[in-house]
């Protein structure tokens, strides 16, 4: 009987990371940029109105208080033209 074990890597899709460790994986940028880019990323009411958000949410997950943030989804958001 043959075992065959499996050790399917993880691809960038599939990683959520933390803020902290997405600026380590990400240097060109730092953790308060991204935290910044987090809370802008949803469409948002202001005094003035509507305040359109970045279109970074899709691939932001709160997770009681903590932010993850999908690894390929920030960068896909990046190559995208991020706003």
């Amino acid at each position: 009987m043959q075992h065959e074990t499996t050790n399917p890597a993880k691809s960038l899709n599939d990683s959520w990371l933390t803020t902290k460790l997405l600026a380590q994986a990400e240097p060109a940028f730092t953790e308060a940029a991204i935290r910044n880019q987090v809370f802008n990323a949803a469409d948002r009411q202001s005094s003035k109105g509507k305040i359109s958000g970045n279109g970074l949410a899709p691939h932001i997950r709160h997770v009681g208080a903590k932010v993850l943030i999908n690894h390929g989804g920030f960068l896909s958001w990046i190559a995208g033209g991020a706003k």
